[in-house]
């Protein structure tokens, strides 16, 4: 499943959910983190773990295993700063580096990687079907669990003299990151999850990894987003298509399908959506800043940005002057995307995406149609502050409207009546 790095507050916010929850990994995680400043995620195949940036775990699914109510009561009174979950195992590491592990242990799965571990300060870990994988400051890499495919005995072999900055643990193949970029695979290779991402990545620095099933995630240092393995549902095919011309950041592999996040926060998704683990989650956090993904078997978590939108996303509000009569609406109209967005006085503000120089019509309309004033708006993005801003000298506002922008990609337009 995805991995998960330490909490860090910059990247604390509020927690969504979505897909398959008749076990409560979805809505007993949004209960027990309502309120919350989340941080770190992890989704397993029928549960879910969050920690808040205090460091308090909170977990939530199917607990047949123990591992929910066991991965609770190891980290009760501890600091958490990362986890991770297996298909019915869980693990957490402390902010001064133990590792906590829970859950089904038939192959060692949990006993092995504690017992790995013991004395050493681990910085980050990720659960596999039956095997765990973790990975020490001074970047040993650990691994436990089942080995039917080589899926630990071939990845410390792989990782014997290197340094490892990244793991992600499949169903039963290993991946893993060594300090100058260079990727390790091991495992099952039935569907090129090993050979393909192997490939993929070839000559290139790759900083971060996820793996699921039966496909492989990987994004590289310039942004580029990197997949091999099954693609019966395009989990594969379908991820790598949206994040053409994207930077990547961070990718999340599931059962049957793959999240990406771009630089910009925006959420992309890909593969079986049976239970909305896709549809659900990208309409959740639609317009604002995604700061963490996780994907688990049927389900998906992420983490927004908690001061508003970021990126190339706005939140705008329109306010109208008494004399200008009622229902007064200000329409945003980009035809190059089909952009249609009605803002109405004194209405709670919406957030949508921008592009930057390419005009948006601007139609100030009383009733629905009668239109007072016309004119565009350019917006512009400083990618360094990640903030969008309006072009004025590109821009032709109505007679009348003015906008304000309020810091955080917040504006407010204002239209002062008719004269």
């Amino acid at each position: 499943m995805a991995v998960d790095p330490p909490v860090s507050a910059h990247a604390a916010g509020r927690l969504h959910a979505a897909g398959l929850g008749l076990q409560g990994q979805v809505p007993g995680i949004l209960m027990a983190a309502e309120g919350e400043r989340i941080g770190a995620i992890a989704a397993g195949d029928y549960h879910s773990l969050a920690v808040t940036d205090d460091g308090r775990l909170l977990v939530s699914g199917l607990d047949d295993y123990a591992q929910v109510t066991g991965i609770f009561a190891l980290a009760r009174g501890e600091l958490v700063g990362a986890v991770a979950a297996g298909g019915f195992h869980s693990l957490a590491v402390t902010r001064d580096g133990r590792l906590l592990a829970a859950g089904k242990d038939q192959n060692g799965q949990v006993t092995g990687a504690r017992d790995a571990a013991r004395g050493k300060k681990v910085t980050t870990v990720d659960g596999g079907a039956v095997h765990s994988l973790a990975v020490t400051e001074d970047g040993e890499l650990l691994a436990a669990g089942h080995d039917g495919d080589e899926q630990v005995s071939g990845i410390l072999t792989a990782a014997r003299g290197h340094r490892v900055t990244a793991v992600a643990a499949g169903d039963f193949h290993s991946l893993a990151v060594t300090e100058d970029g260079r990727i390790l695979a091991a495992g099952r290779d039935d569907d090129r999850q090993v050979s393909g991402i192997l490939a993929a990545a070839d000559g290139r620095k790759v900083v971060a990894v996820s793996a699921a099933a039966l496909q492989s995630l990987a994004v590289t240092d310039d942004g580029l987003l990197l997949a091999a393995g099954r693609d019966g549902h395009h989990q594969v095919s379908g991820i790598l298509r949206l994040a053409q011309g994207r930077r990547v950041t961070a990718v999340a592999a599931g059962h049957l399908h793959s999240l990406a996040l771009t630089r910009d926060g925006e959420l992309l998704g890909a593969g079986k959506d049976g239970d909305g683990q896709v549809s659900g989650i990208l309409e959740a956090v639609r317009h604002r800043h995604t700061e963490r993904i996780a994907a688990g078997g049927y389900h998906s978590l992420a983490v927004v940005a908690p001061d508003g939108p970021r990126g190339r996303v706005i939140r705008a509000n329109f306010h109208a002057a008494d004399d200008a009569g009622p229902d007064v609406t200000l329409w945003l109209l980009r035809r190059e995307d089909n952009l249609d967005v009605a803002l109405t006085s004194h209405q709670p503000a919406q957030d949508f995406g921008i592009r930057e120089g390419v005009p948006v019509t601007l139609e100030i309309r009383r009733g629905g149609d009668e239109v007072l004033g016309d004119g565009i708006v350019r917006f512009s993005y400083d990618e360094t502050t990640r903030t969008v801003g309006v072009d004025t000298r590109a821009s032709r506002f109505p007679s009348h409207l003015t906008c304000t922008g309020h810091g955080a990609n917040r504006f407010t337009f204002t239209f002062t009546g008719i004269s």
